[in-house]
């Protein structure tokens, strides 16, 4: 590759220098300003290494917020964290969280596809994007770990994980409740928790939280509200102390939530009359290339199918507006309850063993009306209906278990993990609406059919429970996965450090898809199969760490893997190949001048091989679509990540982050679903024209963002304080589709957030006022094409949101 400018080890070593001249660099207006006991002040405990360290000690990309900080800021969604953590961008679409660090994430909107950015509660999975919309509620602290994590956190951590540390039960009692009123939707969250102990060696924690809110927009058919909110979660936990060495933790929660929400909006038509009225010239250009078949005759059977690309949004649909039409309001609905098991043994001599061992199921029920319409398809006329119906169901199981080292020079874990899931899907498209949510409990017997089973002529006529459905997809699939892992940091001398790890992974997928066209007959079925295929892979990390002074400098090269996933061709059930990633980064960390100022770069350059994409494109027949998953050829990216804070004064400080991204396809041939001359599929012979991506950015990855956030806290003479903040935010333009269609794009905006918070003296109440998105900014949050239905769809960000908290801790 040389060493060229253009290369990203000298783009890396430049970075490496520019770090070092700047952390060794003194301030000697701040270190006038700052106190010499902030030092051992301001410092975050982090266990993303899965042992415990001083987040400034950690050699990775890595952003970590408490528990307090969250709750202060209102940032009770993933969505809400975004806005505070550089390379993060989280959207949704299909109710499927799209998380992306780095310009990496899940590129599709197909059930049974992984993500890949893990996310991790108390060291356990999270699998399904649809369960990752949990609340933020009753956590000690949030990390967000960013670049592969392949050795310690394996699969599906290509872009990197997300972990949620829940507040652990305490040996004293002690508790909290909020009550939130936000503003004209009239919002309420009610939070709270009790802890304390229940025998000398049995400690207990229960904690809960309850949102309930009016929408941010209105179903023009009903008048009914949509994107509101109506959330629960519980969670309760039991610690036993079994010895002074040994000790067992037990969590069980619960998630529910039941909204008109998730639903799609309005942006745009797939085939705007003006692209139909190009369709002519376009074609009149085209040979046959066919015995027998003359030019004149090719290019009349292909002008014959151009009414057919007329988009069904009816006139009603509204462009740009958080109110959505439709033959239904949309529905909204996710249930998960998981128990997970946490136990640890002191073995003496600097060795611990660990073991993790989590249980989850879950529900996610979507419908949705594809043409954002009132016109009542399938009901009051013969224009077939374009209601979806997305049903997902999991049960997974996984166990980690670790041996942990900790002497003076050398420190590091063992371990061994097992995952199993069992998803299961079915998909009615195009049913009456009206069936669709009086019939959708009859998916219930299917959520059995979990492992790929018998052939469709044993299983019951699953096209009869929707009728009238234009097409019915039900599928299955089962994963299991297992792997072993190490990962160490050697003393070389007292400043420097070597550190490797590597991890083994094996996994398997089992999946059945059915594809039925029960309008066309009986439970006629279009397209069956099974498949079966199995994935190792081995992801090595290396590394070494330096110490100069006050600065922690860090260079690593590290591995990340995501096995093929579930992915349907011509209507055929395949699995795709695997995702995989090598990545180079190099850092620095430190706190300078007294603990004034602590701050992180990170520089980073990589390869993706293969990333995951789907595609739903027209075909001029059948259905009249076709949805499948493809792998692009290379993906490079390089950029730069600041992050840190400046404690100007004993009570004014300044948060800061920003990243800089370049990252591109470098090689990715495919055809465009918004192509309308791939409607002619299939017709006379016509092949769609493919294009190449190199040079295009991927999903969700803007290539500059920042951000700012002022925090003035001061000890008032009555015994009380008084904390105010706030924060800016700024996300350049990035695109939802790999085509870098303007159609399914955000513009660069920009976000202000504030609050005011006042503690009375007794330090036991507290009041506070705040606002999120204070200008009222409309975003696009995520995208989709919808060839079913000839439309472009889209998700917002929440509007301005405004209320009061009133907390109360004891």
């Amino acid at each position: 590759m040389g060493t060229t400018t253009n290369s990203p080890f000298f783009y890396l070593l430049a970075s490496t220098s520019a770090m070092s001249i700047f952390a060794l660099t003194p301030d000697s207006a701040l270190a006038q300003e700052a106190e010499a006991s902030a030092e051992t002040e301001n410092r975050i405990v982090v266990t993303a290494t899965k042992r415990e360290q001083d987040l400034q000690d950690v050699s990775l990309a890595i952003s970590a917020f408490e528990g307090e900080t969250l709750a202060d800021n209102q940032i009770n969604t993933l969505e809400d964290l975004q806005v505070a953590v550089p390379s993060l961008t989280v959207g949704n679409d299909f109710a499927f969280a799209k998380l992306y660090i780095r310009g990496i994430g899940l590129n599709s909107s197909l059930p049974g596809l992984d993500p890949s950015v893990a996310l991790h509660v108390d060291g356990a999975v999270v699998a399904q994007p649809t369960q990752q919309f949990a609340s933020l509620y009753d956590l000690a602290r949030v990390e967000v770990l960013r670049g592969p994590q392949g050795t310690l956190y394996g699969r599906n951590a290509t872009g990197g994980s997300i972990n949620l540390i829940t507040a652990e039960p305490t040996d004293y009692f002690e508790g909290y409740t909020r009550l939130t009123v936000s503003g004209e939707e009239l919002g309420i969250i009610a939070e709270g928790a009790v802890s304390g102990p229940l025998t000398d060696n049995i400690q207990a924690r229960v904690s809960f939280r309850h949102q309930n809110r009016d929408g941010f927009g209105t179903h023009t058919l009903t008048g009914e509200d949509v994107d509101d909110a109506n959330k629960i979660g519980i969670r309760g936990q039991l610690n036993f102390d079994i010895s002074p060495a040994v000790s067992n933790r037990v969590i069980v929660e619960y998630f529910r939530e039941n909204e008109r929400s998730r639903a799609v909006k309005f942006l745009g038509a797939s085939f705007p009359q003006t692209v139909i009225d190009g369709l002519p010239a376009q074609i009149a250009a085209l040979s046959s290339n066919q015995p027998g078949v003359s030019d004149e005759d090719y290019r009349d059977g292909l002008l014959a199918q151009i009414p057919n690309l007329v988009t069904l949004a009816g006139p009603d649909a509204l462009l740009n507006s958080r109110d959505v039409g439709g033959d239904l309001p949309p529905i909204g609905r996710l249930e998960t309850t998981s128990v997970t098991n946490l136990f640890e043994a002191d073995l003496g001599d600097n060795f611990i063993f660990r073991s993790i061992t989590n249980f989850r199921e879950g529900e996610s029920f979507l419908l949705q009306d594809f043409d954002i319409s009132n016109v009542r398809n399938g009901i009051d006329n013969a224009l077939p209906s374009t209601v979806q119906v997305q049903q997902v169901e999991n049960e997974q199981f996984s166990q980690e278990l670790q041996f942990v080292v900790d002497t003076d020079r050398l420190r590091g874990l063992v371990g061994a993990f097992y995952f199993n899931d069992d998803v299961s899907a079915i998909v009615p498209i195009g049913t009456n609406p009206q069936s669709a949510f009086n019939r959708r409990e009859l998916l219930d017997p299917f959520r059995e059919e979990t492992n790929p089973g018998p052939a469709p002529a044993a299983r019951p006529d699953i096209a009869q429970l929707f009728p009238d459905a234009r097409v019915m997809i039900p599928g299955a699939m089962e994963v299991e996965a297992w792997a072993l892992f190490a990962n160490f940091t050697f003393d070389v001398t007292d400043s420097f450090r070597i550190k490797a790890g590597a991890r083994y992974s094996d996994e398997s997928r089992d999946i059945q898809v059915d594809t039925f066209l029960p309008g066309a007959g009986p439970g006629l079925q279009l397209a069956t199969g099974m498949d079966s295929r199995s994935f190792s892979d081995f992801t090595p990390e290396v590394g070494f760490e330096l110490d100069v002074g006050e600065t922690l400098l860090y260079a690593t090269y590290s591995e990340g893997f995501k096995s093929g996933s579930a992915a349907l061709v011509d209507g055929s059930p395949f699995i795709t190949n695997p995702e995989t990633i090598e990545n180079w980064e190099v850092g620095l960390k430190g706190t300078y001048l007294d603990g004034a100022l602590n701050l992180s770069i990170a520089a980073f350059y990589y390869e993706v091989d293969g990333a995951q994409f789907d595609r739903t494109r027209l075909i001029s027949s059948g259905p009249r679509f076709v949805t499948s998953v493809e792998n692009a050829a290379t993906t490079e990216g390089m950029g730069v990540e600041i992050e840190g804070t400046a404690y100007l004064t004993d009570e004014f400080s300044l948060g800061f982050n920003g990243s800089l991204y370049d990252i591109e396809f470098q090689d990715f041939i495919t055809d465009n679903p918004l192509d309308p001359l791939g409607a002619l599929e299939g017709l006379a012979g016509f092949t769609p024209r493919t294009v190449n991506l190199a040079g295009n950015r991927p999903r969700n990855t803007p290539e500059v963002s920042f951000g700012l956030r002022a925090t003035y806290d001061k000890d008032l003479a009555n015994g009380g304080n008084i904390t105010a903040s706030a924060a800016y935010s700024y996300t350049g333009d990035q695109f939802y589709t790999e085509f870098n269609d303007p159609r399914m794009a955000a513009d660069d905006y920009s976000i202000v957030d504030a609050n005011l918070k006042y503690t009375f003296p007794n330090q036991d109440l507290s009041v506070n006022l705040w606002v999120r998105n204070l200008t009222d900014e409309f975003v696009v949050s995520g995208a989709f094409a919808v060839s079913t239905s000839r439309t472009i769809t889209g998700t917002y960000l929440p509007p301005r949101q405004y209320g009061v908290t009133v907390g109360y801790e004891f």
